[in-house]
């Protein structure tokens, strides 16, 4: 990667940088799709950030799909790296650091409407999509991260029953970003909840009703945002209580004086 080493100083997020310039960098043809990274030793010393830091930003670009990172091989740019980073939504909710709360204002304000139209337009494909989801979701009880696929899949087959292909997108990268919280919230209650839910959504959506379903899905977001500040609230305290005991002096962990 030729030019001047980047410097990243002050109070800026470091991580937030180091995501802007990977993406300038592969844009503009610097770091080229199925290419090998530099080592990380060599990288972190071009951007002149720490390892700690470089390590961060390059899981957030796995997490994404931009790179991969292969044992003992090195960290390679994936083909599709240029078409992922160009999805500004999805860019703009990790450099933003928007919140979840915010997100699910968002559900709540569209997610009804568009439950509303799928109501009106829904064909009967779309009607055994919704089936599936359900069903899927029913017999992977156990499994919580099929379980909330299924629910998110549940969800975007109404965006497709609504027929509006913004919304469709937009919704989809949202839910993405929530994918990890909406598996943690499977813990907190049984599936039969998270079904009864689904189904009434489903049932006004069959009966041809716009208001009901308008109503269930708002009924059903509000349930889900209270559940997600639960599991939202666990995950802070677990990492608190991870990074305390990390950070803690030795004698202290031994419970020492």
């Amino acid at each position: 990667m030729p030019g001047t080493p980047l410097c990243f100083a002050g109070k800026e997020d470091v991580t937030v940088r180091l995501l802007a310039t990977f993406k300038r960098l592969i844009s503009e043809g610097a770091v080229a799709p199925g290419g090998r990274l530099p080592a990380e030793r060599e990288l972190a010393q071009k951007f002149q950030v720490s390892r700690s830091s470089l390590r961060q930003a390059l899981k957030v670009l796995e997490i994404m799909g931009v790179i991969s990172q292969r044992v003992g091989d090195g960290t390679y740019v994936n083909k599709a790296a240029a078409s992922l980073l160009g999805e500004p939504m999805e860019f703009l909710i990790l450099l933003n650091g928007i919140s979840f709360h915010e997100l699910m204002e968002a559900r709540i304000i569209v997610e009804p409407e568009l439950a509303a139209r799928a109501a009106a337009r829904a064909t009967m494909d779309d009607l055994a999509a919704l089936r599936r989801e359900m069903a899927a979701m029913k017999g992977s009880a156990k499994d919580h991260n099929r379980l909330s696929q299924h629910d998110l899949q549940f969800h975007q087959a109404i965006f497709q029953a609504a027929g509006n292909r913004v919304c469709t997108t937009m919704f989809t990268v949202i839910h993405q970003s929530l994918h990890r919280l909406i598996e943690l919230t499977s813990h907190l209650v049984p599936v039969e909840h998270t079904l009864h839910l689904h189904q009434r959504i489903y049932a006004a959506i069959r009966q041809r009703d716009p208001a009901g379903a308008r109503k269930r899905m708002a009924e059903h977001l509000l349930d889900a945002k209270g559940l997600l500040a639960r599991a939202h609230d666990e995950q802070q305290s677990s990492y608190l209580r991870d990074r305390i005991k990390e950070l803690a002096p030795t004698g202290l962990r031994k419970g020492k004086s």
